[in-house]
């Protein structure tokens, strides 16, 4: 089997049920996708992102010259509108 795929995607697998697979590619064939396409949207669909990783302060924060350790909205408040 020759699998030529972009690099971010993996092959996995998965077992279903007769009615299930029928449901699936009718489904999919009702959309115009491939089997494969369906599967992943609906996988998609179901499983949350990852959350973002932060690691420091902003770049916005950064550019204004205002990262200096955990900043409360007050204190950007006050360093945005009372200079």
């Amino acid at each position: 089997m020759n699998l030529n795929m972009p690099t971010t995607q993996r092959v996995i697998s998965i077992v279903v049920d007769r009615d299930l697979e029928q449901r699936l590619r009718s489904e999919a064939a009702r959309q115009s996708k491939s089997l494969s396409r369906f599967a992943r949207e609906a996988l998609e669909g179901r499983v949350r992102p990852p959350a973002r990783q932060r690691t420091g302060p902003s770049a916005l924060l950064k550019l204004c010259g205002l990262a200096h350790g955990e900043l409360l909205i007050r204190d950007l408040d006050r360093e945005l509108y009372e200079r």
